[in-house]
Parts: C-alpha cells; sequence; structure tokens
C-alpha cells in the first residue's frame, strides 16, 4: 500500500511541478520542459525528506502531506495531463530515442548493481542512515569520517525516499537513478540545442556523449558527479533563456543553482562563484536579482542547517590545515604544480578529447565566448579545484588519481552545450551545415 501511495504521489508531485515549470519556462519546447521538471522533482524530493529528517516525522507523515498537496491541486486544476502530449515519432524524438537505445544498451552490458567504491562508502551508505528514520543521526560517528559526512545529502536522500516508498532497502533504486542521469544529461543538452533553433549541432551532442565510454562510465558508478553536472548544466541552459526583469525563469535560476550546493561540496562552490559573477552582471538589473534570490532561499536554507548543526569539518578547514607556514610551503612548492598540471592534461586527453577539440575549435573561430559570463564561472572554478589540489591534506597523487576525471565531469556537459550554441553562428557551423546537406 505504502508503494503505490509512494508512486501515485510522485506522479502527482511531478505534474504540479511541471505545471509550474511550464508557466515559468514559456517558450521552451515541451520535451526539455519534461525534462526540467524531472530534474526538479527529484530536488524537491530530497529536499522534502531532508526537512522529513529535520522535523522527527515519518515516512507515513511525508506521505499524507504530499497526498494533501496532490489532492488541492487535483481540485484546483483542470486538464493536468494536457502538458504530457508528445509525438514521439517526429524527427526529434527518433533521435532521441535512438541515443537513449544506445546508452540503455551500454547501461545493461556494464552497470555495476552496487557501483563504485564511492557508491556504497559513501552515497549509498549515507542513504542507508537517511533510510532508518529513527537513528540517521549516527551516521555522523566519528568511526565514519572516511566516509566524507560533511557531503551534502540530495542524493541519499532521494535514494532513501524510494527505499521508504517500497520499504527496503535495494541496489535497484541508486541502480535506476543512475540510469535516469545517464540518460538526462545528453538529452538536456539535445533538446536545449533544438530549441535555441540550432539545426546540426544538436545530433553531434548526441553522437559525442552515446560514444563517450568515459562520461557512461562516470554516469553508471551510482556517484554524486553526473547530478552535480546535470544541475550546473542547467544554469547555463537557463541562464542562457533568461530575458528581462519580468522573466520568471530567474527564480528557477537560482533554485537550481543553489540546489547544486545540497549536492556536492563542489556544488558549493559552483553556487558562490555564479551567484557572484551573476550579481556582478546584473547588479543594475534589480528585478532580476530580487527573483534570483528568492530562488535560492529554500536550498540556501537546507544546506545551511546541514553545515551548521550536523556536518563535521571540512578536511580543508580542519585543524590540521590552519597552520599557515605548512600552507606556504606547498603554495610554493613548483613540484605540485608539475604534479597537478601532468594529472589533468593526462585526464583531459585521455578521457575528455571532445572537449579539448570543442574549446580548440572555439578558441579558432569564437574567441567571443571566453569573455562571456559561463566562461569566466568555469574558468574560476577549476581554478579552485587547482588551489584545492594545492593545499590538500592528503596525498597529493591519490588524491588526484581519484578524483581528476569527475570534476572535469562537472563542467563537461555545460562547456558541451555553451561552445556547441556559440558556434552555430561562426563560419565553421555554416560551413559544415553546407557540406552535409551536399
Amino acid at each position: 500500500m505504502v508503494l503505490i501511495a509512494t508512486f501515485i504521489n510522485v506522479l502527482l508531485l511531478y505534474a504540479g511541478i511541471n505545471a509550474l515549470v511550464t508557466k515559468i519556462t514559456r517558450g521552451d519546447g515541451k520535451a526539455l520542459t519534461m525534462l526540467t521538471s524531472a530534474v526538479i522533482l527529484f530536488i524537491t524530493l530530497g529536499f522534502l525528506y531532508y526537512l522529513m529528517l529535520l522535523l522527527s516525522l515519518g515516512f507515513s507523515v511525508l506521505l499524507m502531506l504530499l497526498t494533501i498537496i496532490n489532492l488541492a491541486y487535483i481540485y484546483f486544476t483542470k486538464d493536468f495531463l494536457k502538458n504530457y502530449r508528445l509525438k514521439l515519432l517526429s524527427n526529434d524524438h527518433i533521435c532521441a530515442l535512438a541515443a537513449g537505445f544506445f546508452l540503455t544498451c551500454y547501461f545493461l552490458l556494464y552497470a555495476s548493481k552496487h557501483g563504485s567504491w564511492d557508491a556504497w562508502a559513501i552515497w549509498n551508505l549515507h542513504a542507508k542512515f537517511l533510510y532508518f528514520t529513527a537513528s540517521w543521526r549516527n551516521m555522523f560517528s566519528k568511526e565514519l569520517a572516511y566516509s566524507h559526512l560533511d557531503y551534502p545529502l540530495m542524493l541519499p536522500s532521494v535514494v532513501a525516499f524510494f527505499w521508504n516508498g517500497i520499504g527496503k532497502t535495494t541496489p535497484f533504486v541508486p541502480l535506476l537513478l543512475s540510469y535516469g542521469l545517464l540518460l538526462a544529461v545528453p538529452l538536456y543538452i539535445y533538446f536545449s540545442l533544438r530549441d535555441a533553433g540550432l539545426k546540426w549541432l544538436p545530433y553531434a551532442a548526441l553522437a559525442m556523449f552515446v560514444a563517450d565510454n568515459n562520461f557512461k562510465d562516470l554516469a553508471v558508478s551510482q556517484c554524486a558527479d553526473t547530478l552535480l553536472a546535470l544541475l550546473i548544466l542547467m544554469v547555463f541552459v537557463q541562464y542562457s533563456k533568461l530575458k528581462n526583469g519580468s522573466d520568471n525563469r530567474a527564480l528557477l535560476l537560482g533554485f537550481v543553482c543553489a540546489a547544486s550546493a545540497w549536492v556536492k561540496n563542489e556544488g558549493l562552490m559552483f553556487y558562490i562563484l555564479f551567484t557572484l559573477c551573476f550579481i556582478i552582471a546584473n547588479y543594475k538589473q534589480v528585478p532580476v536579482l530580487k527573483k534570483y534570490f528568492a530562488g535560492l532561499v529554500l536550498p540556501t536554507l537546507v544546506l545551511v542547517s546541514f553545515k551548521l548543526f550536523f556536518a563535521p569539518a571540512n578536511d580543508l578547514v580542519s585543524h590540521e590545515n590552519k597552520n599557515l607556514s605548512s600552507i606556504l610551503v606547498v603554495l610554493t612548492d613548483a613540484g605540485r604544480y608539475l604534479t597537478i598540471l601532468k594529472s589533468w592534461l593526462n585526464t583531459l586527453i585521455s578521457n575528455y578529447m571532445y572537449m579539448l577539440i570543442l574549446i580548440f575549435a572555439a578558441f579558432i573561430f569564437n574567441r567571443k565566448f571566453f569573455r562571456s559570463l559561463p566562461a569566466v564561472v568555469m574558468a574560476v572554478l577549476l581554478l579552485a579545484y587547482f588551489v584545492i589540489y594545492l593545499i590538500t591534506p592528503h596525498d597529493l597523487k591519490w588524491h588526484l588519481s581519484t578524483s581528476v576525471s569527475r570534476i572535469f565531469l562537472h563542467v563537461y556537459p555545460a562547456i558541451v552545450y555553451l561552445i556547441l550554441s556559440s558556434l552555430e553562428a561562426t563560419d565553421i557551423s555554416r560551413t559544415l551545415a553546407h557540406n552535409l546537406k551536399n
């Protein structure tokens, strides 16, 4: 009975979110709007479950509250299913379905039931603690310090939500969520580019991700990095569509940007950097800033409550790192710079060649891209990552080997979207399009 109630409430909550997102993102295609709504649903479930834990409520109480909200939505809304009439046989959707088929084949062949080391030692372990609502605070025991207890809880909260709905912990929930993220990233780029009126570049993006084994391998690992990459991508898609002060899209932009901080600590860094750049770029647009800040209030409050009352100190700010002289030593160690640069270069060449090719194409054909707000945010974010490696308290080579590929994943989808959308107006785009026709 609980399973059925959970399933129905999730579907109805999605319907309500989709109706709201449709109003906010007027002009977006139906497929893109439905994808955006699915991600907002994911974020919302994570927040609701965490708030349930915070208020010491049972899962049945949460379901009851969701039922009341959903029934009120149905009562006051007519034809709430009209937004889901999608023509699956259009050329756009046939290509998306084909890409989904190939990605599904990879998932069925190579996805591990329990995910990677980080999945079962961090993310799924946290979810298991959150599943037991009466004792979830036991997660913050010192004996579990290896499990990065300062990491935010969006992904574990969503997993725990569905485990409670099913009534038991099963590896198939995080497995299926990783499958959804595997599909969501390339499809979100594809439909975003199609909505922008681009012709052949959306197909190039789909082909790129279908062929990219590194992306697929990381996406099925059941870690939070793909989710963070998706939210960063969404931030830049929504930013590129933001028009003026009357555009309510700024609400969605602020909400998604702040929600990225609830995924990983790296998301908090992105949230701060993007917000600062957004304020500087729009300091004269008071209506836009008001809506942006209104959108980020709830995610920020959730994150602050976790960091203040539950999460232990991060490694970088723990007492081992407060020695100024030791920080100065590593900052002046040329060998550390060379080690990091070598690791980054090897990773980019081995795993992110598509991204390097796109960056090179932008440098040759559209250098204005590098002066845009998204490019500045990306550059400063990567610089911040570099500094973290410099001052890391862990063994540098170990830290690099276990994380470099994942930190580039955070920006990879967004860079693909941003550069492809910027190349459409250039000579190379027109030339290639002409050659393809002939």
